[in-house]
């Protein structure tokens, strides 16, 4: 009987997943962190499961930075037309 993490170094994929849950957890939100500690926990039973969720946990991340960076950018936007727009303040 063959062992099922035949051909995966499993401490290669234990280790991108626990980068992807730390990250993931601290810069990301709780998507790519929950995904990366899933990675984490299937490394030694389902290594290519394991390999397929950290990839996801890395998507996710990559994912929330950009709408973070497109709502920032959105939001200076905002600010710079209202500020454009705003009646002049007069003193008297």
């Amino acid at each position: 009987m063959t062992t099922p993490t035949s051909g995966f170094d499993i401490e290669k994929i234990k280790k991108n997943a626990l980068i992807a849950t730390i990250i993931g957890f601290v810069l990301g939100g709780a998507i790519p962190g929950v995904l990366g500690l899933l990675g984490y926990l299937k490394a030694d039973q389902e290594p290519e499961t394991a390999k397929k969720f950290t990839k996801w946990a890395w998507i996710a991340f990559i994912i929330m930075w950009a709408l973070a960076i497109l709502v920032i950018i959105a939001y200076i936007i905002i600010i710079v037309v209202l500020v454009a727009n705003s009646p002049e303040m007069t003193t008297y």
